[in-house]
């Protein structure tokens, strides 16, 4: 890697105001912050409508950044109201908007053409395809998703023409961002509303061939990267992003200050570079770290040294650190260096001009035009018994303390005999520094009318169903040959093949079972993480999809589609429930570029109906994934498959066991190399196939893990059944042999 000369920015989260202050006080570049709404913190303190236009001018006065959160996924009557909230922030000359919701995404671009568009860790982003297919949607930076390896992030700020905002300390989750739902089902609070309960900081037994102790292998290590932090600015990251919006002051201003310290030395002189010192070290050791630090997966993909096994609560804070911070950091007052000129002659009023320390062409003799303000005082007179004398009109002007400038400068022009009272030369340096921090934060300020066009959310669209009802089709997704066949046998009108069968399946088996079906679309599902190590396996199912034996490709991630448009694939998309779509203005981005959506997981009954049924699928039937995790379960156990030359297939399951005894099957995809943690029970809604079909759904879905290929075919006849009942018949409903939920589909998730 070839030395960056680009200086990244330095990142400083702020669950608050006070955080706030102390991450400028530390030396921020930029503030990331959450306002009353929308945001990924929703247990932070977050800042009102007020202090968010309060925190604007007070960045852009001392000349930082200031970026809002919208990081959350957004309901039908809930991304309406985005365009109001945003629009005094836009107006105050907010420099970004991170946004996890693509709907969001597409409406904030329309209303406010002028607003910087960040794509979120959530909307996680694993490769430069998933970039690019953003950045034609107006974002100008992007947010890679934390299991990126150095050489991935520096191909992403190579390759995608874009900003790079990295993480580089702080806590960690186990499981991608923006594709957690464990606290979600499990507790009715859904990491995607920013409400997570963290069960993955709980403890489980891991099942493997035999039964683990007790610890807590989902529970990451805090990252901490200031060791290598020069390889991180090699690679030419445009930001440097430090977690911790639910942190307190003394945490925020003595990391943000250990690395403003390391950038700017290791920056000053590069090739002598000093490295970190032990204080330094002990500082970031010692402020509310989660038991232990690791580099993150910068250079490692995954493994039990990332993992906190044992308890993995918050250290103490060291006192003496804690007291340091407070009297190095957060007493000391911020301040702009301001130099004010004033002239003081007999019979004239008093001139006073200030401008900004640096602004000005010719500071010897008065600012740039355009650069200072000036304003007039009290009649100057000439004394009749003691004159002011320089010094004390310099003692005067130079008292701006609280003002959040300081005087680096005083230049005068007075004569020798002049008299001004001090109140006087008070009210004039305290008038034109206000004025001065006015015009100064006004430069960041927009003025022009905000669209109010149907696509900035003013007007309620219709549903997007059909006046009749068409009949509701029956799909199923597979996990192997058993499955695949028991589905073909009992009709199902679509049959999604997880890309983990191709392990198991020969193309002569998948030919031959093709013959066999009848009406039934095949569908290839592609992984659900896409990295830069995988372009051999893709190339592979390329070449499956060019034996015309699939009539479609089901989806996971916006850089899936762009795949398929690199290789020139013609057939049908489907949407998996892992793109979300929460509201009209995210279907009406996909709606021409898809055959059918997956309903999200976490949406109510109200919800789903809202949103157009035509091409909607409802998953009624399955265990619901979890997780998706870099990080793999079995090797933390010690028993990595891919280390022994072995491929993990469905029969190959880890189990976790919680404290309540509930297992939870864990699929290892050893080729992609991630894990998918389940739900322990699955998903059914038989007892509601009536009304669903009566509100013109198109299609309902079936997925099936580890059931066998009788459990199949009785579940599928089951569902049959239930779906084609007519309205009025009061026949009961079977007797249901197994275990299940009904998920968030009553209530939806928090």
């Amino acid at each position: 890697m070839e030395t960056a000369t680009k200086k990244p920015e330095l990142l400083a989260p702020a669950g608050d105001y006070s955080c706030f202050r102390a991450a400028l006080k530390a030396g921020a570049d930029a503030v990331y912050i959450g306002g009353q709404k929308f945001g990924a913190r929703a247990f932070a303190g977050n800042f009102s409508d007020e202090e968010v236009v309060e925190a604007l001018k007070e960045a852009h006065f001392y000349g930082k950044k200031l970026y809002l959160t919208v990081n959350t996924l957004l309901k039908q009557e809930e991304i309406k109201q985005l365009p109001d909230f945003m629009e005094p922030f836009y107006k105050a000359g907010l420099d970004g908007v991170i946004i996890q919701d693509i709907g969001a995404l597409s409406l904030l671009g329309n209303c406010f053409p002028g607003l910087e568009l960040h794509a979120s860790t959530q909307m996680t982003v694993t490769d430069v395809r998933g970039a690019v297919f953003l950045q034609k949607l107006g974002v100008s930076r992007v947010v890679p998703a934390r299991e990126l390896t150095l050489p991935e992030v520096e191909a992403l700020c190579r390759e995608s023409g874009m900003e790079v905002e990295a993480f580089i300390h702080g806590a960690m989750c186990y499981c991608y961002s923006g594709q957690c739902l464990f606290s979600s089902l499990l507790g009715g609070r859904s990491g995607n509303r920013g409400r997570c309960a963290q069960p993955c900081r709980q403890p489980y037994r891991i099942l493997t061939e035999k039964a683990g102790d007790e610890c807590y292998p989902l529970s990451l290590k805090d990252m901490c990267t200031i060791q290598f932090l020069p390889e991180l600015i090699k690679a030419g990251i445009d930001s440097f992003k430090i977690e911790g919006r639910m942190k307190k002051p003394e945490y925020v201003a003595g990391v943000t200050s250990v690395y403003r310290r390391r950038i700017d030395s290791f920056l000053s002189d590069p090739e002598n570079d000093k490295g970190v010192s032990e204080k330094d070290m002990h500082m970031l050791s010692s402020l509310y770290i989660r038991s232990e630090i690791s580099g993150g997966y910068y250079y490692r993909h995954n493994g039990k040294e990332m993992v906190t096994l044992k308890q993995p609560g918050y250290a103490g804070c060291d006192d003496e650190v804690l007291r340091a911070v407070q009297t190095e950091l957060l007493d000391k007052e911020l301040s702009v260096p301001v130099v004010l000129k004033a002239y003081l002659h007999p019979e004239a009023p008093l001139r006073l001009e200030a401008w900004i320390m640096g602004e000005a062409e010719h500071e010897e003799d008065g600012a740039a035009a355009g650069s200072s303000v000036a304003l007039e005082g009290q009649m100057v007179q000439t004394a009749s018994n003691r004159p002011l004398s320089p010094a004390d009109v310099q003692k005067q002007l130079g008292k701006t303390g609280g003002s959040g400038f300081r005087a680096e400068r005083i230049l005068l022009d007075m004569s020798d005999q002049v008299f001004l009272p001090v109140k006087a030369l008070n009210e004039a340096r305290r008038e034109i520094l206000e004025q001065l921090k006015e015009k100064q934060t006004a430069k960041w300020e927009r003025h022009e009318e905000i669209s109010r066009t149907p696509s900035c959310g003013k007007e309620d669209k219709e549903s997007g169903r059909p006046e009749e009802r068409k009949q509701t089709r029956l799909y199923a997704s597979v996990h192997n040959a058993a499955q695949l066949e028991a589905c073909i046998q009992e009709g199902a009108e679509r049959i999604y093949l997880s890309h983990s069968c191709l392990y198991g399946m020969t193309e002569d088996f998948l030919r031959k079972a093709g013959k066999e079906r009848t009406g039934s679309e095949w569908f290839l599902s592609l992984p659900v993480i896409l990295r830069r190590d995988d372009e051999g396996r893709l190339a592979k199912l390329a070449d499956v999809l060019k034996t015309g034996i699939f009539d479609g490709v089901q989806i996971s991630s916006p850089g899936g589609l762009q795949w398929l448009e690199e290789i020139g694939w013609q057939g049908k998309v489907a949407l998996e429930h892992r793109v979300y779509v929460w509201n009209r203005e995210t279907y009406d981005f996909w709606e021409k570029q898809i055959d059918t959506y997956c309903a999200p997981l976490e949406l109510n009954r109200s919800a789903l109906f809202e949103l157009p049924g035509e091409k909607q699928e409802i998953l009624v039937y399955g265990n619901i994934p979890m997780m998706v995790t870099a990080n793999c379960i079995r090797k933390t156990a010690g028993g990595c498959l891919k280390e022994k030359g072995k491929r993990a297939a469905s029969e190959n399951m880890v189990r976790l066991l919680d404290r309540y005894r509930t297992e939870f099957p864990v699929e290892t995809d050893c080729g992609y190399c991630y894990n998918i943690i389940y739900n322990s029970v699955p998903i059914s809604l038989h007892a509601y196939l009536g009304e669903i079909a009566e509100k013109r759904v198109g299609a309902v879905r079936m997925d099936f893990l580890e059931e066998d290929a009788a459990a199949v075919r009785e579940r599928i006849a089951v569902f049959r059944r239930l779906l084609n009942r007519k309205k009025g018949n009061e026949e009961p409903l079977p007797d249901i042999n197994w275990k299940f939920t009904t998920g968030h589909y009553k209530k939806g998730a928090k």
